[in-house]
């Protein structure tokens, strides 16, 4: 299930240019921020993420985010039309083993991200500067 955090940035860790660690004042978990595009944080900004716990590592995956004190927010590149092509292919070409415990599977998956990713941005962009 989604939710939304909220709060100033006391600590991150950069991974890449489009994956950040953070940690949110008087929050007790570090937050996953993967995004398709460079993200803009520094401590002591107010931002806003969207996402999920993974029940695997307990951390918050978070799919969106909106830096309130930069005016910037950035979201995860996953597509659910993406998901769709891999279903309808794997249909299409249902006669082939390969395809279609491969790409269905997958195509599914795709789907369900990418509404995650789309709820999530739906939630930033919703709340309240």
């Amino acid at each position: 299930m989604l939710e939304q955090l909220q709060g100033r940035v006391a600590n991150y860790n950069p991974v890449t240019k489009t994956n950040v660690q953070l940690e949110l004042v008087g929050e007790c978990r570090v937050i996953e921020l993967q995004l398709s595009d460079a993200w803009v944080i520094n401590r002591g900004d107010q931002v806003i993420v969207a996402g999920e716990v993974d029940p695997k590592s307990g951390r918050f995956s978070a799919y969106a985010y909106k830096n309130q004190t930069r005016g910037v927010f950035g979201k995860l590149g996953a597509s659910a039309a993406t998901g769709g092509i891999f279903v309808i292919a794997s249909i299409l070409f249902f006669w082939a083993i390969f395809p279609l415990m491969f790409h269905l599977p997958a195509g599914l998956k795709m789907i369900a991200l990418g509404k995650k990713v789309n709820s999530a941005f739906a939630m930033i962009q919703s709340a309240k500067s």
